[in-house]
């Protein structure tokens, strides 16, 4: 089982979690084109599709995948916190604060109800993914294989004058939350962690990634979602 980064960030989020016969496809904020690439045009592979929310770096792409009967996951519209396709289990979790309210927004300033999944498989064990919120409040202890999570900017990092400055900060998780997560989350089991969704100008990579492995145990491997990086995340990677 392979996780694969076809965008992460602002210009459009996907990933594909795949093995000889499944694939699963995280966001669908992206061409389907280029998912048909990814694949070799084999898109009978694709079980289901999974949207964190509804802004269109996640799930713009929606209607291409349901126009041709692909079935799209998305609880930020549905009564339903689970999906089952193929050997893939996949349960919701929502990405509020303590007080039940929903961290990302809209371009008006109302919340924009927005979800975690936590995903299974027999080849993979279990991932953890969540992107879009200031904290998750959720823990999963010795549960977790891997982890695809938000590091999207550090607090020293942003400009102090700069006029985006409210929204970088609202909706988006800082580093520090982020290594708070892998800390509380971190067990022997552990075998990935990915940070996605990076701020173009308000992270560094080699920093990120060299914090979270201060917080990880050392046989965890550290990367950063990068457009055309695979991940080995095989229950039994050799």
């Amino acid at each position: 089982m392979k996780l694969i980064c076809l965008g992460s960030g602002s210009s459009g989020n996907c990933y594909l979690l795949e093995n000889n016969k499944e694939c699963l496809v995280i966001e669908a904020g992206i061409p389907f084109r280029e998912i048909k690439k990814a694949l070799d045009f084999n898109i009978s592979k694709i079980v289901g599709v999974i949207c964190t929310h509804s802004h269109a770096d996640h799930s713009g792409r929606v209607y291409e995948y349901e126009s041709v009967g692909i079935p799209v996951f998305k609880p930020y519209e549905q009564t339903t916190r689970m999906a089952y396709w193929g050997g893939f289990e996949i349960t919701a979790f929502d990405l509020t604060d303590r007080q039940g309210r929903f961290m990302h927004s809209n371009s008006d300033g109302s919340e924009c109800p927005c979800y975690g999944f936590y995903i299974t498989h027999p080849e993979m064990g279990s991932m953890v993914y969540a992107t879009d919120c200031e904290l998750i409040k959720w823990r999963f202890g010795s549960n977790i294989s891997h982890i695809l999570v938000e590091a999207n900017y550090a607090a020293d990092l942003i400009d102090p004058d700069a006029a985006n400055r409210t929204h970088v900060l609202t909706g988006h998780m800082e580093l520090q939350t982020t290594l708070d997560f892998l800390q509380a989350n971190n067990n022997p089991e552990l075998r990935t962690v990915t940070l996605c969704h990076l701020s173009e100008r308000n992270s560094d990579e080699i920093r990120f990634v060299a914090e979270a492995e201060k917080v990880v145990d050392p046989g965890c491997r550290v990367v950063v979602a990068k457009k055309g990086i695979a991940v080995d995340v095989s229950l039994v990677p050799f």
